[in-house]
């Protein structure tokens, strides 16, 4: 994908790393049946690096896209697609929020229970949050490279926190 605007390279990067998380995801926690052993450090790791990237990447990610960029979309015609991205942000951050709460509850002291839970909530996470960065590497980056120019693209870019 040819971008032109600094701001939709932010975008595309960070879907990237985020999805590239989530094959992590599966391959870490959702193939892995039973729980893990205390000293488990693979997982320990792994769940370390998940929880920093779901508590500040994707939620900076989202205030980026949604302070810094929509205004300017809507501006320029496409409202209807940041209100249905605005509504998967909704439902993300609780999808987050139900994920970060399984892995402190879990942490250290993993029982059949908290891993099946904290599975579950995580393949959630995992359709969600790919199909959400698939929608929004097809419909949300084309809008942006219409409707950015290069002030608005140098004033959002100012905006991200990355």
């Amino acid at each position: 994908m040819n971008l032109r605007y600094s701001a939709s390279r932010i975008l595309h990067d960070e879907h990237m790393v985020v999805l590239a998380l989530l094959n992590d995801l599966e391959r870490v926690v959702l193939a892995r049946k039973e729980p893990p052993a205390a000293d488990d450090g693979e997982i320990g790791r792994f769940l370390g690096q998940l929880r920093g990237a779901l508590a500040h990447e994707v939620t900076v990610h989202f205030a980026f896209e949604e302070d810094a960029l929509f205004p300017v979309l809507i501006e320029n015609g496409a409202g209807d697609l940041c209100d249905l991205l605005v509504e998967e942000h909704h439902v993300l951050r609780q999808t987050i929020e139900d994920v970060l709460a399984r892995i402190s509850a879990g942490t250290g002291s993993w029982t059949p229970q908290s891993w099946a839970g904290l599975r579950a909530v995580s393949a959630e996470l995992v359709e969600r949050l790919r199909s959400h960065a698939e929608k929004e590497e097809m419909a949300l980056l084309p809008a942006m490279e219409e409707a950015l120019t290069p002030e608005t693209d140098a004033e959002a870019c100012t905006r991200h926190e990355g």
